[in-house]
């Protein structure tokens, strides 16, 4: 294959991947979804000390209405509370409840298990420069992302 026919596949082979993650993670989690599991990993890992639905929106790379949609349901369940914040009236902030840490605690053992089986066919070598190249693709995109935002920004300065 050519440079441009294997970058088609990278973009469709991530994408299948993707549908695959998700499915992997949705057999192996109880009570809540992976893509929700996803969500509240990351909330918890934000250093930000009052999370608003917008700042995780930028951290997960989706918008603030995907964030919103899939907030509510962990908040029906009891995994996160969502409050006026204190800093910015039109703002909502999200806080992870003891249940979400208890169910981190209590899934973290067989999602490893889970995890390192899926895996157990690579190297540690393979890993890591799986690794890379993923974290390489990430910065791509941020890259043409801001790209992107710059050159619409020059058009409407014009």
């Amino acid at each position: 294959m050519n440079r441009s026919e294997n970058e088609e596949y990278i973009i469709g082979c991530v994408s299948l991947l993707s549908n695959k993650i998700t499915q992997f993670g949705d057999s192996i989690l109880p009570d809540i979804t992976f893509k929700q599991w996803f969500l509240l990993i990351m909330i918890s890992k934000m250093e930000l000390s009052e999370k608003s639905i917008n700042s995780i929106a930028e951290v997960v790379g989706t918008t603030r209405q995907n964030v919103k949609k899939m907030l509510v349901p962990l908040e029906n369940k009891g995994y996160v509370r969502i409050e006026k914040s204190n800093n910015d009236a039109r703002a909502l902030k999200v806080e992870l409840t003891e249940k979400a840490y208890q169910y981190f605690t209590e899934n973290d053992a067989s999602t490893v298990r889970e995890t390192n089986r899926l895996f157990s066919t690579f190297s540690t070598e393979e890993i890591d420069g799986l690794a890379c190249t993923l974290k390489k693709l990430l910065c791509s995109f941020e890259k043409y992302r801001k790209e992107l935002q710059d050159y619409e920004q020059c058009k409407t300065d014009i």
